[in-house]
């Protein structure tokens, strides 16, 4: 809904609440670590082991066999350091306090101490491997990355090899089109803010860091289309 995202206030779901962060908020982190905060947003296994290779110097995504059907989700479970990535990113969108245990993203009013017995009332919710892809498509409408074509259909068929590959091949073109796209650098967030600060009537470089990043990008839009 457009006007719950050009609201500053946060959107609140049932398992927990999506912040939305005003601009001084980001420039804090630094808008760096944000990037590689958006790049998981939208990671995939191919994008994840696409430059990481075997000791003998093919590249890790070629060697494995079941990926079809591999998900983020599968990776957040076998491998910690990507698991702690996405409890960071978590922490950093929600109000409430993010950790994982057994498979689960549980999210409670405070931090809670696994070790010990755990009550049902300090759990605000959980996020698991159904309601994952979901949340962070929301947090990538807070952050205007979402776009709605962007994965292809999931368990298409085909009746030949020949047909997967003709497909294949149409994403792939589709990739190299919107990275080709996504590199124009006068679309960066830093050049956004000093252009929406410099030409906006009322905006201007003290209270512009004051705005979310939706409202940022919606005013820019905006500007343009005047």
């Amino acid at each position: 809904d457009y006007g719950t995202l050009l609201s500053p206030d946060p959107i609140k779901l049932s398992i927990g609440s999506i912040r939305k962060h005003r601009l001084r908020d980001l420039s804090k982190i630094t808008f760096d670590k944000f990037y590689v905060y958006e790049a998981f947003l939208k990671m995939t296994p191919e994008k994840f082991y696409s430059n990481q290779y075997n000791e003998d110097g093919s590249p890790i995504w070629d060697t494995i066999k079941n990926k079809d059907s591999l998900t983020m989700y599968d990776l957040i479970c076998s491998d910690e350091v990507v698991r702690k990535t996405y409890v960071e990113i978590l922490n950093f969108f929600f109000e409430e306090c993010v950790d994982y245990k057994e498979g689960f993203f549980i999210l409670s009013a405070e931090a809670v101490d696994f070790e010990n017995e755990i009550s049902p009332n300090s759990i605000c919710g959980v996020i698991d491997r159904s309601s994952f892809k979901q949340v962070l498509s929301l947090i990538q409408q807070v952050c205007c990355i979402f776009e709605d074509d962007e994965e292809p259909e999931e368990n298409v068929k085909f009746k030949n090899s020949a047909a997967r590959k003709i497909y294949e091949k149409l994403l792939s073109a589709q990739k190299k089109e919107k990275k080709r796209k996504k590199a124009d650098i006068n679309l960066s967030l830093p050049n956004i803010i000093s252009a929406v600060s410099n030409c906006h009537p009322t905006i201007n470089p003290i209270n512009v860091w004051d705005l979310t990043l939706f409202q940022l990008f919606d005013t820019f839009n905006r500007m343009r289309a005047n």
